[in-house]
C-alpha cells in the first residue's frame, strides 16, 4: 500500500535540523585534550548533578569558538545549534545559575587545570617551547567593583594603550611559537604594571615545565617590559634566556649614535619579500649591565629603515621651507610682530618635527619681520646616525615572531569576541578568564593542525583550500565551517547535511 500525501508531510516533519558549525570540530579537540575530564579531576561534583563542571566548561569553550556572544544568549545557542547532539547537554540546563556554579568552581583550581590542559596540549599534539613569547593585554569592564575578592585578579582603574584611564583587567598569555599556540593565560590587576607581571608568570611556567619531561631551557621572547632589575634577576636564577627590546630612550639614542655603521655585519634575517635581495639588516654586538648582570647586547641597522627615516626628514624640511615661505609671504598684509612671527614658524617646525635640525632667526626686512631657516649639518648628521638603528625589538627571526602572540591579542578581542565584561563577581570573571584562555588554545590548536596537514593533501585537495581559505588562518577555517547543518529525524541517528567539499576536507583533516 503506498503512503499517503499528508502521511509523507508527517513524516517530514519529523525531521530535526540544528546547526553544527565548528562544533563538532572543537569537541573532538575537546575530548584529545581530556578537558572535561581535567576539569572534574580537580571541581568534582555530587554524583545526583544531571551535569558535570567539566562538561558545562566544554560548553563555554565550544559556545566562544562557534557562537560568541554575551553569557545571557547561553541558552539561544544552545537551541540553535547542535549541543544536545553534540555535547549531549539539553540546551534548557544550560541557564545563569548553572553556569555561575560552574564558573565558582573553577576559579578555585584554576592553576592545576590550566597546567594539565597545557601540558596534554604539548604533549598530545607534539608542541616545541624552546620558544615561547609573552605579553599583556588589557580587557574593559563596566561597573563599580567595590567590593572584590581576595585571590584573584582584582578589576582597578588603570592607563590603557590609548593614553585613556578605564576600568580595566591585565590578561597575560604564554604563547608557543611553534604553531603560535597560546597554552595558558593568567589575569592581573588593571591598575598594575606590565612589567609587575613577568615574576608571576615564570612562576606559573616554572609549574608547567615541572611536570614536562627533561628538556632544554626555552628562550623567552617579550617586549620591553621584560627588561628591569627584578626581571633579569627572576631569568638569571631559572637559568632561562631571554629576549626583548631596549627602551630607545635618551641614553640609548646616544649610545646609538656613537656606533661606527662600518663596524656593523649583515644578519643572515630576511623577510618574505627581501628573500632574493641583498642583507637589508646589519649588526653589532655589545654588552649592556642591568643591576648586577651584565647582558648580550645586539644593535641592528635596518637599512629600509634608515632610508625610509631619511627620505621622510628631507620631505618635512622640504614642507617646513614651504609653509614658512608662506607665512613670510603673508607678513606684509598683516603686519604681525617679530614676536608673532617667530611663535608661528616654531609652530611649523615643531608639527614637521624637525625644529631641532634647523636654527630659526628672525629678520627685519623693510620694516616687516621675516622668518629664516638654516639647516644644522651638525644636528642632520646625528640624526642619521640614529637611522634604521633599531634596539632588540628587530633582533633575528625570533624578536620577528613576536607579532605571533599580537596576532593572537586580535583574535582574542576579534574573532572570540572579548567585549567589556559584566560579571559581577572578581572570582568569575577570573574563571571565565581560564575558559577563554582554553577556547584561544584550542583555536590555535585548529590552525596548527590545518596547517600541519597542507604538505600531505594530494594536488586537488592543496588547490581547494587555496581557493577557498587562502591562508589558513582560524577564523577562516571556523568561517568556512559556520554553514554545516545536521539532520536527524526525531529519537533517531544525526547525519551532517551534505556538507561542501572544502567542509569535508577540512572535517578530514580535524576530525579524522
Amino acid at each position: 500500500m503506498r503512503p499517503s500525501k499528508w502521511a509523507a508531510v508527517e513524516q517530514e516533519r519529523e525531521l530535526v535540523v540544528r546547526t553544527v558549525g565548528a562544533l563538532s570540530v572543537v569537541k573532538g579537540l575537546c575530548d584529545r585534550l581530556g578537558l572535561a575530564e581535567a576539569v572534574d579531576r580537580f571541581c568534582p561534583i555530587r554524583s545526583v548533578a544531571e551535569y558535570t563542571h567539566g562538561q558545562v566548561v566544554e560548553a563555554l569553550v565550544c559556545n566562544r569558538l562557534t557562537h560568541p556572544r554575551p553569557l545571557s544568549s547561553f541558552t539561544d545557542w544552545g537551541e540553535r545549534f547542535a549541543v544536545s547532539e553534540t555535547l549531549g547537554i539539553a540546551a534548557c540546563k544550560l541557564n545563569d545559575d548553572r553556569l555561575g556554579r560552574t564558573l565558582d568552581a573553577l576559579a578555585e583550581h584554576l592553576d592545576e587545570v590550566l597546567n594539565l590542559l597545557a601540558r596534554r596540549a604539548l604533549e598530545r599534539f607534539g608542541i616545541s617551547i624552546a620558544e615561547l613569547h609573552w605579553d599583556v593585554t588589557q580587557l574593559s569592564f563596566c561597573g563599580s567593583y567595590q567590593e572584590q575578592q581576595e585571590g584573584y585578579a582584582q578589576v582597578k582603574y588603570g592607563r590603557t594603550p590609548k593614553r585613556t584611564i578605564e576600568r580595566q583587567l591585565h590578561a597575560g598569555f604564554w604563547l608557543a611559537a611553534e604553531g603560535a599556540v597560546p597554552l595558558r593565560g593568567q589575569g592581573f590587576d588593571g591598575n598594575a604594571e606590565d612589567v609587575s607581571s613577568v615574576e608571576p608568570a615564570l612562576a606559573r611556567l616554572d609549574a608547567l615545565r615541572a611536570a614536562l619531561p627533561h628538556d632544554s631551557p626555552p628562550l623567552v621572547v617579550g617586549d620591553s617590559k621584560l627588561l628591569s632589575a627584578g626581571n633579569v634577576r627572576a631569568f638569571s636564577e631559572r637559568r632561562l634566556r631571554f629576549l626583548c627590546p631596549h627602551p630607545k630612550h635618551g641614553p640609548l639614542k646616544r649610545r646609538l649614535a656613537a656606533l661606527e655603521e662600518g663596524a656593523f655585519t649583515p644578519l643572515a634575517y630576511a623577510s618574505e619579500r627581501q628573500r632574493s635581495g641583498e642583507p637589508r639588516y646589519l649588526v653589532q654586538e655589545s654588552t649592556l649591565t642591568v643591576g648586577s648582570k651584565q647582558l648580550r647586547a645586539l644593535y641592528v641597522l635596518s637599512l629600509d629603515n634608515r632610508d625610509a627615516a631619511r627620505a621622510q626628514r628631507q620631505r618635512q624640511l622640504a614642507r617646513a621651507d614651504e609653509e614658512i615661505g608662506k607665512l613670510n609671504r603673508g607678513v606684509p598684509q598683516r603686519h604681525r610682530t617679530a614676536e608673532d612671527v617667530q611663535r608661528r614658524a616654531q609652530t611649523i617646525l615643531e608639527r614637521r618635527r624637525v625644529a631641532e635640525l634647523v636654527r630659526l632667526e628672525v629678520v627685519d626686512e623693510g620694516g616687516h619681520a621675516q622668518a629664516r631657516i638654516k639647516r644644522s649639518e651638525q644636528a642632520l648628521a646625528a640624526a642619521e646616525q640614529l637611522d634604521g638603528q633599531l634596539s632588540a625589538d628587530q633582533l633575528f627571526a625570533a624578536s620577528k615572531r613576536q607579532h605571533l602572540i599580537e596576532s593572537r591579542f586580535t583574535d582574542f578581542k576579534g574573532p572570540l569576541q572579548v567585549r567589556p565584561v559584566f560579571l559581577h563577581s572578581n572570582k568569575r570573571i577570573a574563571a571565565l578568564l581560564a575558559v577563554i584562555s582554553l577556547a584561544l588554545l584550542l583555536y590555535g590548536l585548529i590552525e596548527r593542525e590545518v596547517r600541519r596537514a597542507l604538505p600531505a593533501l594530494d594536488t586537488a585537495e592543496q588547490r581547494l583550500l587555496r581557493q577557498r581559505i587562502g591562508r589558513a588562518t582560524a577564523r577562516k577555517i571556523l568561517d568556512q565551517l559556520s554553514d554545516l547543518a545536521a539532520v536527524r529525524a526525531r529519537d533517531g541517528p544525526t547525519r551532517l547535511a551534505q556538507p561542501r567539499p572544502i567542509q569535508q576536507l577540512l572535517l578530514q583533516i580535524l576530525a579524522p
